[in-house]
């Protein structure tokens, strides 16, 4: 049966081999191990595929053969371990970080299996990102990003009417996500994350209808969502609000803008088809 899967593998691998061309470069230099840099100062590509068992993995990729790949597992000490990884129940560990790479690639946005285990900073934090507390707002088909927002924070209002258009017309999908120790906005993220349609009132605090998110509207539970989110925002130092996070669907490159964007026609263009 071994044998039978492996070759099974290996016909994935030349059939993902035609995309090979188009893959991003989806590791992060900071987390690379420095056997790893060698193989890419030697020519090969590196592209990271996950986090499994306590390992990072990554697909190297030779620049000028891309047919010609190979696997790595980092332990958390640096080392690598050449080959591929089978889970405890028999299956092929590597094929499934294989298959959602190629989805990356093909415009997924989801973080890579594992991630939220991963050494790499950018990935481990937009993993824990993609489980914290938000709330979408937008075509649940559209390619999205996600906002770390205060609710009275004056430029996250101003953001949110840059991107409305886009987002009424269904070609982009917001993903807010509220924190802050400030009274108004504990309270108003709170609010926001307790409200049936979080929607309409997001858009109705926008225009100025306090009462919207009012502390009337916070069901239990929602401070501890605040403060989780507040905890994730401090752990990773991610600035001001609003701080913007997002995997482009064209590539798959994980990206970060702290503030509101300066050209947020510029953003947009890498969303809008």
């Amino acid at each position: 049966m071994a044998k039978i899967r492996i070759k099974g593998f290996f016909l994935l691998l030349l059939t993902t081999g035609i995309l090979m061309t188009a893959l991003p470069s989806l590791a992060q230099k900071a987390g690379n191990p420095a056997l790893l840099k060698q193989f890419e100062a030697a020519g090969g590509k590196i592209d990271f595929l996950g986090t499994a068992y306590g390992m990072d993995s990554w697909i190297i990729t030779d620049k000028k053969d891309e047919k010609k790949v190979q696997f790595a597992y980092a332990t958390p000490e640096g080392a690598l371990i050449l080959g591929m990884m089978y889970a405890p129940d028999g299956t092929l560990e590597t094929r499934k970080q294989l298959e959602a790479l190629k989805q990356r690639t093909e415009g997924s946005q989801a973080a890579a299996p594992g991630a939220e285990n991963s050494q790499l900073k950018a990935e481990k934090f937009y993993a824990k990102t993609e489980k914290a507390n938000w709330i979408a707002i937008g075509d649940s088909q559209a390619p999205y990003l996600y906002i770390f927002i205060n609710a009275n924070c004056g430029d996250c209002h101003k953001y949110w009417n840059d991107l409305e258009d886009s987002i009424k017309e269904g070609k982009l999908q917001v993903r807010l996500v509220p924190f802050g120790e400030q009274l108004g906005n504990r309270n108003g993220g709170a609010a926001l994350l307790s409200v049936e349609n979080s929607e309409e009132a997001w858009r109705s605090y926008i225009d100025g209808n306090t009462a919207a998110l009012s502390k009337d509207k916070i069901k239990d539970g929602a401070y501890q969502k605040i403060k989780e989110n507040n905890m994730l925002a401090k752990n990773w130092k991610e600035g001001a609000a609003p701080f913007t996070l997002y995997r482009r669907p064209g590539d798959g490159i994980l990206t970060a803008i702290v503030g509101r964007p300066d050209n947020t026609l510029l953003l947009l263009t890498e969303f809008l088809k």
